[in-house]
């Protein structure tokens, strides 16, 4: 009976799976803290501004599209759709990306032609395709809403104007701050083990091992930020197009 009770002791303890996990945890561990450019730090009213801006239609040609038409929050901040809907209704060559999470970026768009988000936050205003606002007539716009210097004011008491710059800057700041909320995941991560169950913990061994899908969705918010050719026959190169192409010798 002795012998016994050792063998499925023993068999009880081998059958636990071997915890490979441990060494990804550190790299899928939810920050703390948002990072702000040192050249365009937080504040509340500047957030404030900046999702007042996101949602402001009259920012566009038509009067009709904002920022949040196709970054909907009802639609985890995108439009649900295949390939986005620009001006005069018209079809977009790709989808509307999420905006969950691009604080923790370093090229944005899908082809990454912008290296900050204040650069990227008038691309779509001012792109023909999407919004197809003039800048100049936008900064006339915001300047005749009586709402607006005020907001400015308090965001940018450095610099009240209502400028580009200013409105690239808020409407930055505010999308540093949609973040995606805590997930069971994120609590295992951080030491509770009972936060997910064992079959989740089984999946992730897998994922970051045998089936190596960590190679590209690492990090805490799962993609790695970085580009990949996925092997889809297209006309879009992508990030090709920014890319000079090397023809080998």
């Amino acid at each position: 009976m002795g012998f016994i009770c050792i063998l499925a002791k023993i068999n009880f303890t081998f059958a636990q799976p071997v915890l490979a996990w441990d060494q990804f945890k550190q790299d899928y561990l939810r920050p703390n803290t948002i990072p702000f450019p040192e050249d365009n730090p937080y504040s509340d009213a500047k957030a404030e501004l900046g999702k007042i801006l996101f949602f402001e239609p009259r920012i566009s040609a038509s009067g009709t599209q904002s920022c949040a038409t196709c970054h909907n929050p009802s639609f985890d901040w995108e439009d649900s759709m295949a390939t986005g809907t620009g001006h005069g209704h018209k079809k977009l060559g790709r989808a509307s990306m999420t905006v969950l999470n691009l604080a923790w970026d370093a090229a944005f768009f899908w082809d990454g032609r912008a290296e900050t988000l204040e650069e990227q936050a008038l691309g779509p205003i001012e792109s023909a395709k999407e919004m197809n606002m003039d800048l100049d007539t936008m900064l006339s716009i915001l300047q005749n809403i009586s709402g607006y210097p005020p907001l400015f004011a308090k965001a940018f008491p450095d610099n009240p104007q209502i400028t580009e710059e200013n409105v690239a800057k808020a409407l930055a700041t505010f999308q540093r701050t949609i973040i995606s909320s805590e997930a069971p995941f994120d609590r295992w991560i951080n030491g509770e083990e009972d936060a997910i169950p064992p079959s989740a913990k089984r999946g992730f061994e897998l994922f970051t091992g045998k089936a190596n899908c960590a190679a590209c969705h690492s990090g805490w918010a799962f993609p790695d930020s970085n580009f990949h050719d996925i092997g889809l026959a297209d006309d879009d190169l992508g990030r090709g197009e920014l890319i000079p192409h090397v023809v080998p010798m």
